[in-house]
């Protein structure tokens, strides 16, 4: 019995023609299939629908920090603040005069000149699922209708590059934001956590005990099945589902994408250099799998819900962990010359309350949060945006997440204008709002 498994969905040699037609249901590297090669025959032929002008971004990717980090304890700090505001931190310096981070961010303050923080930016939700939601897409979430994440529109809109998946979520999709109207084949593909031990990516691989000479074997065998159907069936289907088979065997033995994933790759002082656990060897997987060719890269980390003990879990444990991965990937991104055509967020769904709780924790605070943006064409060593001195409000240059969805879409030269339609026909332009944030893209 010839079984080969592709995103947890199994085929076999055995089946009837009927099944053998049931291509709609065939699943590789967790995404429908003829829709993952309807992507790549769209790349192929340049049927992409990237707008022309000063984009300059050809991948991304999204450091998600879920549960909503403090902006205060990050990269809005209050040194002058009052103490239940300005907590027991302190602020420093980094590599951009004026510019300062907190004091437990030092790698992140050395690399200040190459990404950009927007400290103005404000919505009115609070919760964490339907701000995850409006943070993640750039719609404010509506219970008749789930818009699609930024990943899955830029899978859509730019296609398949080097038979990898165009968006991918490390380790898992739950945070990652799912593709809505516009259908499940532009889902992330789940990597996995390549910080446990034994990491290995799951669905790429051959199926145990299934070698090349076997699987050239069981190939053959398909083919020759499917001749005494060519002649009694009119149209091009019996043809169309060999080509689907054969672009499946290829994508399944596809050395870009094994080479893409391997982090076995990198030699010992640059896995070092991001950190051994989630976050950093998330990140270095994400700078892999964005030189091999995919489009965009979601790496969450949970942990930063802070309503009790903020500044010991900041300080002994998220801090720590942030300052390596994201100093170490800026860093490299840069020292490879990838900078330039890697754009790279950070964001959680929102910030957190001014003053200190009684538990030494800050709750739920929309009206102001950060988001940092480096790569891309966005320009570098640079403050947007400016908060109250407590840091509860903007006083300066408010910025929405329409704006920020904008400016993500823009730099990946992705028409903002475009409509899709929704299953009742509705029309949903990619964005929102067509205005970017000129203070780093123009």
């Amino acid at each position: 019995m010839f079984e080969i498994q592709m995103g947890g969905h199994r085929t076999c040699d055995g089946v009837s023609r009927r099944d053998f037609l049931r291509v709609g249901a065939l699943s590789v590297l967790g995404l429908a299939l003829p829709d993952f090669l309807r992507l790549q025959a769209e790349a192929a032929a340049g049927g992409t629908h990237a707008a022309r002008g000063y984009p300059r971004a050809e991948g991304c990717i999204l450091i998600w920090l879920a549960g909503g980090p403090s902006h205060l304890d990050t990269f809005d700090p209050k040194p002058e603040g009052p103490a239940d505001v300005r907590g027991t931190f302190k602020a420093i310096p980094t590599s951009v005069a004026g510019i300062q981070l907190c004091e437990h961010l030092p790698l992140s303050a050395k690399v200040m000149d190459k990404f950009s923080i927007i400290r103005s930016v404000t919505s009115s939700i609070g919760a964490h699922e339907q701000a995850s939601q409006y943070m993640l897409t750039g719609y404010k979430p509506l219970p008749t209708l789930e818009y699609p994440s930024y990943g899955a529109v830029v899978a859509k809109e730019l296609g398949v590059r080097n038979d990898l998946p165009p968006y991918l979520a490390i380790p898992d999709v739950a945070r990652a934001g799912q593709a809505g109207f516009i259908g499940n084949a532009y889902n992330a593909f789940a990597v996995g956590d390549p910080g446990r031990p034994g990491f290995r990516v799951q669905n790429i691989n051959l199926p145990r005990g299934v070698d090349q000479e076997r699987l050239v074997k069981r190939r053959a065998f398909v083919e020759r099945a499917n001749h005494r159907f060519e002649a009694q069936l009119p149209d091009d289907s019996v043809h169309s589902v060999d080509s689907f088979y054969e672009r499946a065997y290829d994508l399944v033995t596809s050395p870009q994408a094994k080479k893409a994933f391997d982090l076995e790759q990198e030699e010992s002082k640059t896995r070092e250099a991001y950190g051994a656990r989630t976050l950093g060897q998330g990140c270095l997987l994400a700078r892999r799998l964005v030189e091999g060719g995919a489009r965009f890269i979601t790496i969450s980390r949970g942990g930063w819900d802070t309503h009790a003990q903020n500044f010991e879990r900041l300080e002994k444990q998220l801090l720590p962990e942030f300052d390596q991965a994201y100093s170490a990937l800026l860093a490299d991104l840069a020292q490879r010359g990838m900078l330039e055509k890697t754009l790279v967020l950070v964001m959680g769904e929102f910030g957190r309350t001014p003053r200190v709780n009684p538990r030494g924790g800050r709750d739920h605070w929309p009206r102001a949060r950060f988001v940092c943006m480096a790569g891309g064409g966005v320009r570098g060593g640079q403050v947007v945006g400016k908060t109250d001195a407590s840091g509860g409000e903007p006083v300066e240059r408010p910025v929405t997440v329409e704006e920020i969805a904008a400016t993500l879409y823009a730099c990946l030269g992705i028409d903002t204008q475009k409509t899709y339609r929704t299953p009742t026909g509705r029309p949903i332009r990619i964005a929102a709002s067509q205005q970017a944030i000129a203070e780093l893209v123009a």
